[in-house]
């Protein structure tokens, strides 16, 4: 009579109760640390306390000197950059412990092997680290440098309001361009924005046509609705056309407009010949390009989809500005919105879809929402 076989999970128990787990050392300790990956999360202090009091009040101090806060209004701001800052620094020891103990594991691994001292490149290391890890801690570096640049931009621009009004707590919000201000600036003033470097770029651009290939949810059509308010505010001769397949490009600008109590004079759907700049969004979407008058400005932009549309044909252009917003280099796109991308999506839709690459065939277009909003 023939016996029923194990099923593989059956399989699997009997033969774990056969181990006796790792003999040498280093196996050892690599068992003990299984769960462990970096320790950026961990409960228990595996690096040093989050605040060590007595190293924490000596970064703020020297933050404090340097920067001569005249008033509480940028004290307050000062503050935020050192707690960037004291975040960044503690990331980066993390990071470093890691590849140290990763760096030991391996070469020992070798030593055993050849009984010789050996080098092991960082590119060795990181094929040795789990999953993601690597990337994840980059990534936050990134991001936590791109906060810095924010909040140092701010600061720099309420020292100039503070001297300029002779210490006054006047509001700082405003609507008009100041002469020679910097439309980042305006932006930040006026809607109270912190803008990723793909979308300062959209709003500096001054090539007669500029392309923008980003990551979904990077704020796109946001870029292009804060250029076009910014165009008009800054010019009052300007007459912007603002074109998408939905028509999303203009409703943004009454939408920011009416938040901030901004003009969207000189702003239409459509291009005449008074136009001075036209805004493309979703270009992806259109197969041929719109009848534009010789000479005139434009700004298009989309997420990759393929290579047969509008957005990849003048990314082709060689005389076109271009610029690339992928997911890493953009911190409106949060950390749970872009592991959840990974984790649902194919390695070549993930490519097109947050690395901004124009990849054949086209993939799918995802959607992550409620989690991207």
């Amino acid at each position: 009579m023939q016996t029923a076989k194990n099923t593989r999970s059956e399989q699997a128990r009997i033969n774990g109760a056969k181990s006796r787990g790792p003999i040498t050392p280093q196996g050892q300790r690599r068992a003990s640390t299984a769960p462990l990956q970096h320790g950026l999360y961990a409960t228990d202090a595996t690096l040093k306390p989050t605040v060590d009091d007595t190293q924490y009040a000596a970064l703020r101090a020297d933050y404090q000197s340097a920067w001569a806060a005249p008033n509480r209004v940028i004290a307050d701001k000062v503050d935020d950059l050192v707690a960037i800052r004291w975040e960044l620094n503690r990331v980066r020891e993390v990071r470093r412990q890691h590849f140290a103990a990763l760096y030991n594991d391996i070469a020992a691994h070798h030593n055993a092997k050849t009984n010789n001292q050996s080098v092991v490149a960082e590119a060795e290391i990181q094929a040795n680290a789990a999953s993601g890890t690597v990337d994840r801690f980059d990534l936050r570096i990134r991001r936590y440098h791109l906060e810095i640049s924010r909040i140092e931009r701010d600061i720099l621009r309420d020292l100039r309001h503070f001297s300029a009004s002779a210490g006054s707590q006047m509001s700082l919000k405003t609507n008009e361009v100041e002469p020679n201000q910097n439309p980042i600036d305006w932006v930040e003033e006026t809607f109270g924005l912190a803008l990723d470097p793909h979308q300062e770029s959209v709003l500096t651009a001054t090539a007669q046509t500029t392309v923008l290939a980003a990551a979904r949810y990077s704020g796109k059509t946001t870029a292009l609705a804060l250029r076009a308010l910014h165009e008009v505010a800054a010019n009052p001769f300007a007459q912007v056309a603002c074109l998408s397949p939905t028509g999303g490009l203009l409703a943004k600008v009454q939408e920011l407009a009416l938040t901030a109590g901004a003009t969207s004079a000189n702003i239409s759907g459509t291009i005449t010949r008074a136009t001075t700049l036209v805004l493309i969004d979703e270009a992806t979407r259109l197969k041929n390009q719109p009848a534009l008058p010789a000479g005139m400005r434009m700004i298009l932009a989309g997420t990759p989809k393929g290579t047969r549309n509008f957005l990849h044909d003048q990314w082709q252009r060689p005389d076109a500005a271009k610029i690339h917003g992928p997911a890493a280099n953009c911190a409106i796109i949060s950390d749970a919105l872009l592991q959840r991308a990974k984790d649902t999506l194919s390695p070549a839709q993930l490519r097109q879809e947050f690395g901004a690459e124009f990849i054949d065939p086209p993939q799918p277009r995802c959607d992550l929402l409620p989690l991207a909003q």
